[in-house]
């Protein structure tokens, strides 16, 4: 719970905003001027002042420049009556928001709070950030400073990365830090979405492998996002994207609505996988065995160094998900306290041995299909090329892989 000084000398105005702040979860002290608000402060360690413009005895400029003599506690000033050259000066002054309209919205002001305290929250509380998103390396505290940068923010955020990676942990961070917090997150498939669907109102929406909409999805994320620059902030709705592949190249092959993919890629965040961060391993494994014990159900668990180094020597092509297996079927295996290495390696051996037979299925199935086509087109490539559903280079790579002689193939 925040601790919130509400400052307005309009007696209506500030018990209307008081009880929606209130409702919203927050304690709030109120004042009725400038300077009552700021005798106020100084015996009260607010977490966030919401403060009119217009007020007697100390406007709002005034009481901005006072409290940043002495506090760094993030200021919303709002106002009825303002303009270009007051929201320039309340912004240069230190307010984290500044708000001018004839008819201020309470719901905005709540989401202002909330947006500002979320700012705070990252910039003041690093560690809790850092728990989320582990790793001591360059590539992981790049991804923490643009989730702390973005996470304030209500512009949309695409996160790319391969398969298995912290696309999700990153989408979470920047909804639970970020000005949506205390909202729900609402995850959308895109390989299934349908435009015709109605979405929520007042959440973060993740729009998980964003690179499978539909070219009427991409339509209907482009119209959106291109509605009204404000309407994620008037609406309380933020689109956090994420994708597997480059959306880059897909625009630039003309396979991507321009419009959505570049102001998805405005503000972009790379999850890097595990084998260009070896040094972050021992650490993100430490953090499983914490979680995965629990799930197995075998407390008191803990990763031996011999174990630790054993993971960090490997390149991990399935990333946290691959690791995150390991490990669980490591625990589940083990005997005693300490995830030793030896329970590891035989682990990781069974791993490599179940992944050999699934190639060679999987070879031996695609050899059958590949030469059942051969027969019922009586080895005409093209034809054959067009019973599996590829090129005619693809089926001459099949049949020089699987070693079937090109006069049985025609």
């Amino acid at each position: 719970m925040a601790l919130l000084l509400l400052i307005d000398d309009e007696t209506a105005v500030r018990r209307i905003v008081a009880r929606m702040l209130r409702r919203a979860g927050h304690e709030v002290v109120e004042a009725d001027d400038g300077l009552a608000g700021l005798r106020t402060l100084e015996h009260l360690r607010a977490d966030l002042v919401i403060t009119d413009m217009v007020m007697p005895r100390s406007d709002g400029l005034d009481l901005l420049g006072r409290i940043r003599a002495q506090s760094e506690v993030p200021v919303v000033v709002f106002t009825a009556y303002g303009s270009v050259e007051s929201a320039i000066s309340a912004l240069k002054g230190g307010a984290a928001e500044f708000v001018v309209s004839p008819d201020v919205e309470v719901d905005e002001l709540v989401s202002l709070a909330r947006g500002a305290l979320a700012a705070r929250d990252v910039t003041q509380h690093p560690a809790g950030l850092a728990q989320r998103l582990i790793g001591k390396s360059r590539a992981m505290a790049r991804v923490r400073e643009r989730v702390a940068g973005l996470a304030p923010l209500w512009a949309p955020v695409l996160v790319t990365g391969e398969p298995g990676t912290e696309r999700g942990a990153i989408v979470s961070a920047l909804h639970e830090f970020g000005t949506t917090a205390g909202l729900d997150l609402v995850r959308i498939s895109a390989v299934s979405f349908v435009p015709e669907v109605e979405l929520p109102t007042r959440c973060a929406i993740h729009l998980e492998r964003v690179e499978d909409l539909s070219p009427e999805g991409q339509g209907f994320w482009s119209r959106f996002v291109a509605n009204e620059p404000n309407r994620f902030q008037r609406e309380s709705v933020r689109l956090l994207a994420s994708s597997e592949v480059s959306l880059a190249t897909r625009l630039s092959e003309g396979r991507f609505d321009p419009l959505l993919g570049e102001t998805l890629l405005r503000f972009q965040i790379q999850a890097p996988p595990l084998r260009t961060r070896p040094e972050d391993i021992p650490e993100v494994a430490r953090s499983l065995v914490v979680r995965l014990q629990r799930v197995v159900g075998r407390r008191g668990m803990r990763l031996s160094p011999e174990g630790a180094e054993l993971l960090a020597q490997r390149k991990w092509p399935g990333n946290l998900r691959e690791l995150e297996s390991t490990l669980e079927r490591a625990i589940a295996f083990s005997r005693g306290k300490e995830l030793r290495r030896q329970v590891i390696e035989d682990v990781l051996a069974d791993s490599e041995e179940s992944l050999a037979s699934i190639r060679r299925h999987r070879g031996e199935v695609e050899r059958d299909a590949l030469l059942s086509a051969i027969r019922k087109t009586g080895g005409n490539i093209t034809r054959t090329a067009e019973l599996l559903g590829k090129s005619r280079s693809a089926v001459y790579r099949l049949i020089e892989k699987h070693g079937i002689p090109l006069d049985r193939a025609g």
